[in-house]
């Protein structure tokens, strides 16, 4: 198995929303050339992005045809099924197996199997651990964290193997080595330490790859049952519960108080919180990335809400078991998985580098900190940085673009000869320049120079050609010209629809100006040579003539107005 990180990126796809940034607790993320790729060193393979990229640039390494391959080469493939899966999976626990059986594997077998033997190597070491906090190791995302971003909590990690790694160290003890044994359940982490591991698990799936199975599968009704053996125990069913492993271990004679929390960011914020300062007990953290429990990790299906999937798990952990036939427990049981480790350390840096940084995207002074997160860093502050370590371009900032764009078009506005507004569909300006504001006197150019670009000022007000706005607004229309007159001004007005029946956009000249005059002339005739031919191509069409006379002519004319 590969051991390159579960998760990825379609460059071609990302469309630069930062979406990933945002939902990234460890900020593992870097923007090159506007697209988002994972720096691999600072990833803990959580697989959230995978959930949140609306572009489905973010995915995940799939082993389905691998799986599809073992099994229709006959090879013999065994099933660790994740107690999460009965939160997808509508059924009786027999309906459910004899499902699972149809879709070709040889044997089907619970995960929580692996979970009672993790519960008891767990409660075996916390009796001999003499440190201070104590860790779960049961969800390999935590465990990178604290190897990547708390060194400190190292020697607090249990020294155990999560079920996965433990139910199929079973199976290989049970059905032999050379058994292929796949893991199914809801995690994307689970495939990196399952190809960290010692062999123990030779494949995963999620249980959105697992529900796909069958339409690349057909199931087969006619498939032997061999599942072995029967159901776990019912407390071992609730590891992916928030606290579920900690209703596994005897507490009462040991010497740590057990407490349950879920979701990275609080995961976090408690690993900081221990960090600044000792804890006055000893503590037992069971620590899982997804908030709620595993039932809600990224490998699921986006259905049903936290209450269902959690009742659909804890009601198939009352039925009776099937069986109680047990497993020959290996003499040799795993250790924890070797994900891979580094501690991350990030420059500190002076902060005359920071507001340099918080200058080049044009935050200058406190206040121009707007803290938006537009660019998926919490603040301003943590966006500088990011450039600084080169993982972030300035073209994130949304405020420091819209500036640019801003400041672009106003260019633009001021240097074109003619006068232009943009208007809204409630008749207020959204922007014009100051040839607007000249074209229609004095009192207009006094309000711009008070309020440059005349913004969210009535048109009705001070243009009394307003309705040739309002109606392009309500038709709709992309184009259209008018020559109308202002006080003792002549102007000729073409409104073009910019967002329709939003927003359009008014190109003004004065037709009193020579040049202007000269323009329009020439536009005119251009018209009438343009409508002309048309016409002659038709007569010639029918009648065989050549238009070249009428063309020749009128090219005259407009030579001739061009020398004069």
């Amino acid at each position: 198995m590969t051991t390159q990180l579960p998760v990825y990126t379609v460059s071609n796809n990302c469309q630069d929303c930062y979406k990933c940034i945002r939902q990234c607790p460890v900020k593992a993320i870097r923007i090159e050339n506007s697209r988002a790729g994972i720096i691999e060193d600072l990833c803990i393979s959580c697989g959230h992005c995978t959930v949140v990229c609306p572009a489905g640039a973010k995915r995940y390494r799939s082993d389905l045809q691998l799986v599809t391959t073992w099994i229709d080469a006959g090879e013999e493939v065994v099933l660790s099924v994740a107690p999460s899966l009965f939160a997808f999976i509508n059924g009786t626990r027999q309906e459910i197996l004899n499902h699972l059986w149809s879709l070709g594997f040889s044997h089907v077998s619970e995960t929580a199997w692996g979970a009672e033997q993790t519960s008891i190597a767990t409660e075996k070491w916390l009796t001999d651990y003499q440190g201070n906090v104590a860790i779960s190791t049961a969800c390999p995302s935590v465990v990178s964290l604290v190897e990547k971003y708390y060194p400190q909590f190292i020697p607090g990690l249990a020294p155990v193997a999560s079920p996965m790694l433990m139910h199929g160290a079973m199976l290989k003890n049970t059905f032999g080595p050379d058994v292929k044994v796949v893991f199914a359940g809801p995690c994307i982490a689970k495939k990196l330490e399952a190809s960290c591991a010692h062999g123990e698990i030779d494949a995963t799936l999620t249980i959105n790859e697992l529900l796909q199975l069958p339409s690349i599968r057909p199931p087969d009704l006619n498939q032997s049952q061999g599942w072995y053996p029967g159901m776990a125990d019912g407390k071992s069913r609730n590891y992916p519960l928030e606290g579920g492993m900690l209703r596994c271990i005897d507490f009462k004679k040991l010497a740590f108080h057990p407490v349950a929390f879920s979701g990275l960011q609080t995961c976090m914020k408690i690993l900081d919180d221990l960090t600044s300062a000792p804890f006055p007990e000893n503590v037992f953290l069971e620590l899982l990335a997804c908030e709620g429990g595993c039932y809600m990790g990224p490998g699921t299906p986006d259905t049903g809400s936290a209450i269902r999937r959690k009742r659909g798990i804890v009601r198939q952990n009352g039925e009776a078991a099937l069986s109680v036939t047990g497993f020959d427990i290996p003499e040799t049981l795993p250790d924890r998985a070797g994900l891979p480790t580094g501690n991350v350390t990030h420059c500190v840096y002076d902060e005359s580098d920071i507001v340099s940084a918080l200058e080049s995207v044009g935050k200058h002074t406190p206040a121009d900190e707007l803290n938006c997160g537009g660019c998926g860093y919490d603040c301003c502050r943590e966006l500088a940085i990011a450039l600084l370590e080169g993982k972030a371009e300035r073209t994130m900032c949304v405020s420091y673009m819209r500036r640019v764009a801003q400041d672009k078009a106003s260019v633009l506005l001021e240097k074109m000869p003619y006068g232009v507004v943009m208007v809204d569909d409630k008749l207020r300006i959204v922007d014009a320049n100051r040839n607007f504001a000249i074209m229609l006197g004095t009192e207009t150019e006094e309000a711009f120079d008070a309020r440059p670009g005349l913004e969210s000022a009535d048109l009705r007000k001070i243009a009394g050609f307003y309705k040739i706005f309002s109606s392009s607004i309500n038709t709709g229309e992309e184009r259209v010209e008018h020559d109308i007159r202002q006080g003792d001004q002549y102007f000729h007005v073409s409104v073009v629809t910019i967002l329709k029946y939003k927003l359009v956009c008014g190109i003004m000249q004065n037709m009193k100006d020579e040049r202007t005059r000269r323009e329009m002339a020439t536009d005119r005739v251009q018209e009438v040579i343009t409508q002309n031919m048309k016409v002659v191509q038709q007569i010639a069409f029918l009648l065989g003539e050549n238009a070249a006379y009428t063309e020749t002519m009128l090219n005259s004319v407009i030579e001739s107005h061009d020398a004069g």
